[in-house]
Parts: structure tokens; sequence; C-alpha cells
């Protein structure tokens, strides 16, 4: 976790829209409404990213690990733990995850070559695929609703006019 970052891992420096006024006191109607609105896109497009994951044949978080260990491919293959942190999972529960994957053929083990006691996790032409399908569905629909979250706390301020 960076400076910028809150114990979610949510960036507070993210975007450049100044924070909500009503920060320090109570929220207004407003914000209330924003924060609702936002929850409510946000669960629908889980709820999408579910059932497109499972018309692949795969869970959310099977296309969720495939997206962090395909995206972590710059710095190099990704640890089991360093999986389970971007998940925000535990170290176990992302040792089986991996265990699921490898079954499946969407990734493979490779020991470290500079700890042997730790394994790190490559993605298949399998995986490639898999991935490439589902991130193209998301990104396409994540395009048609752009405005939906893009404009999530646009707050017209009515009591500064």
């Amino acid at each position: 976790m960076n400076a910028s970052e809150d114990e979610d891992g949510l960036d507070a420096t993210a975007g450049s829209k100044p924070p909500l006024k009503a920060e320090k006191g109570e929220p207004t109607e407003a914000e209330l409404a924003a924060l609702a609105h936002f929850r409510l896109v946000l669960r629908r497009f889980l709820a999408f990213s579910e059932r497109a994951a499972a018309d692949a044949g795969l869970t959310m978080q099977w296309y969720q690990a495939l997206l962090v260990i395909k995206t972590s491919g710059a710095k190099g293959p990704i640890s089991v733990g360093e999986l389970a942190d971007q998940l925000m999972i535990r170290d176990h529960s992302a040792a089986e995850l991996v265990s699921r994957l490898v079954d499946a053929k969407l990734v493979r083990r490779k020991v470290d070559p500079s700890d042997r006691r730790r394994s790190l996790i490559l993605i298949t032409q399998s995986g490639e695929r898999n991935l490439s399908k589902l991130a193209a569905v998301h990104l396409a629909r994540l395009r048609a609703n752009k405005d939906a979250f893009l404009n999530l706390f646009v707050v017209e301020d009515h009591e500064s006019r």
C-alpha cells in the first residue's frame, strides 16, 4: 500500500475533482443520493461480471485472479502472496485458488529461482484466451455505461446558490 492509499487500498489522490463538501459534517441529501446511486451501479456491474464469468465457465474470482496475474507480468511473475494481497484474500485461500486455476489449465506454477520456497504464477495460453474474451466483454459494458461511473459524484450544490 502506498502513502496515498487507505486501508481498503483506495487511492485517496485519484481523480481531479475535489472531495465532496460534507467530508467533515453531515452528508447532504444530494451526497447521500450519489452514494446510493454509486452502490447501485457498482452492484449491477458486479452482478453483470458474475454472469459474464459464469457464461465463460469461470467464477468471478477466477477472472479477477487471471486479470491480476496477467497485469502484474510487467514486473515478472506474481507470487501466491502477492495475488492474495491484490485479491484481498488470505494466503491459504490464494493457494487453493491457484490450485484450482492450475487444475483448469488456466495458470501454471513455477519455482521462484531466487527463493525456491516460493512459487510464481504464470498465465497459460488457455488462461490468456479466457481472460481476453472476458476482459473484452467487461470493457464493452463499461464503455456502454461510462457515464454511470464517470458522473457518479457530480453533486450540484444548490445550497451555495
